[in-house]
């Protein structure tokens, strides 16, 4: 009997330490997601499109490292038997590719504050995007905080006399990239692996391209040399966290935390890189955070209902 309790003693810290890994492998995974914008700054002197092609090379080398590692490798033999799983990683390709591409080109040319609502916004539309095509259900507390963010975007496009595109890009790909990732059903790390694979060959051309066109190898630096080959495991790391915590972190906290990242966006942006901010913007913003924290409440209150019927049932 003592041997039983010892070891469920055990199971139970276990898992408890399994908990608590699992809120700084999220918490780190934003966090440095957040403080991408520092290190493609320093990329600022090569073209965006050359550095998009590099992470991707990289990215796909480091990548089959940790498929290597993590054993998944059966995961990608089976998807590539089923061609309208090919074809979903192809489009799953594209999306990463532009929303990869406008971000760097936002934050190589002054635009991360409107990068960073772009990823507070994300949340929202992968949710519409998920009422719209999977058929979920939202509270009407969710559908007021949705409302409420397309205000702060209006507001926002009105003060400045334009579209936040680069926000809209982002958002837009990043959230119907999740909603291809869901139909592909590949663990992240090796769906990522499949992607840049696809992109892969296409990107080969184009550093080739440059290199023939604009000798850009050869009057590289060092240190960009550096950062572009490191580009692949700074683009897996975040991912590899992220992967490792969403199996113990719950799905509402995992909620949450993934506003570690803009916030961090959004505090270089005014504070490192000196973005400025109108008032229109200001009020805009305070529109789209009120919608955010709307919006968990919601679904903090919705992950209670379901609970509490799952404990009737």
């Amino acid at each position: 009997m003592a041997r039983g309790l010892s070891f469920v003693g055990n199971f139970k810290r276990v898992g408890m330490f399994g908990i608590k890994a699992g809120y700084f492998q999220a918490v780190s995974a934003y966090a440095l997601w957040g403080i991408f914008p520092l290190y493609w700054k320093s990329l600022r002197e090569v073209n965006s499109v050359e550095v998009i092609c590099h992470r991707i090379v990289w990215s796909l080398l480091t990548l089959v490292l940790f498929v290597t590692l993590l054993k998944q490798w059966p995961s990608i033999r089976e998807v590539i038997k089923d061609s309208r799983r090919v074809a979903l990683c192809g489009l799953a390709a594209i999306l990463i590719s532009i929303n990869w591409l406008v971000f760097i080109w936002a934050v190589n040319n002054g635009y991360v504050i409107d990068s960073s609502l772009g990823y507070f916004i994300n949340p929202l539309l992968t949710v519409l995007l998920a009422v719209a095509l999977f058929r979920e259900r939202i509270s009407p507390l969710q559908w007021s905080a949705i409302a409420l963010a397309f205000a702060g975007v209006g507001i926002m496009t009105i003060d400045g006399g334009r579209f936040p595109w680069v926000a809209f890009l982002l958002s837009t790909s990043f959230a119907s990239y999740a909603a291809v990732k869901k139909k592909t059903t590949l663990p992240a790390i090796s769906g990522l692996g499949m992607e840049t694979a696809i992109l892969a060959p296409l990107a080969l051309v184009l550093i080739g391209y440059f290199e023939q066109s604009q000798g850009t190898a050869s009057s590289r630096s060092s240190l960009h040399w550096i950062l572009l080959v490191l580009g692949g495991p700074i683009t897996t790391l975040p991912l590899v966290l992220f992967a490792s915590a969403a199996k113990s972190v719950p799905l509402v906290a995992m909620g949450m935390l993934q506003y570690v990242g803009p916030t961090l966006q959004f505090l270089i942006a005014r504070f490192f890189f000196d973005e400025q901010m109108s008032t229109g913007k200001w009020i805009g913003f305070v529109f789209v955070w009120a919608a955010l924290l709307l919006f968990t409440w919601g679904t903090i209150l919705l992950e209670k209902r379901k609970a509490n019927g799952a404990a009737i049932r």
